[in-house]
């Protein structure tokens, strides 16, 4: 197996170290592994379809002094029947 390693942003550790705390997932590597196998394709999805979205009204400034847009916020869609996560061997 080869490996590739990521950085992940020190202001995202805690919200990472919770997750590997509620789920029992070993380590940081496995915890990315996990979001790119199962919520993946799901992210590129989203993001593929928040460009072809009309520009909503929630984007546009609320008031007539701040001239800037807002940030899309992106909620993937969930399934009706939620995927049940496969445990994962040792790496």
């Amino acid at each position: 197996m080869t490996q590739t390693r990521i950085v992940l942003n020190p202001k995202y550790k805690p919200k990472a170290e919770e997750i590997l705390e509620a789920t029992g997932i070993d380590n940081l590597s496995q915890l990315f592994t996990l979001l790119l196998v199962n919520y993946g394709d799901c992210l590129v999805n989203c993001l593929k379809h928040s460009h072809q979205l009309p520009i909503q009204s929630s984007l546009v400034a609320q008031t007539p002094t701040q001239n800037t847009l807002q940030p899309p916020s992106i909620k993937p869609q969930l399934s009706p029947q939620a995927k049940k996560f496969a445990p994962m061997g040792s790496f």
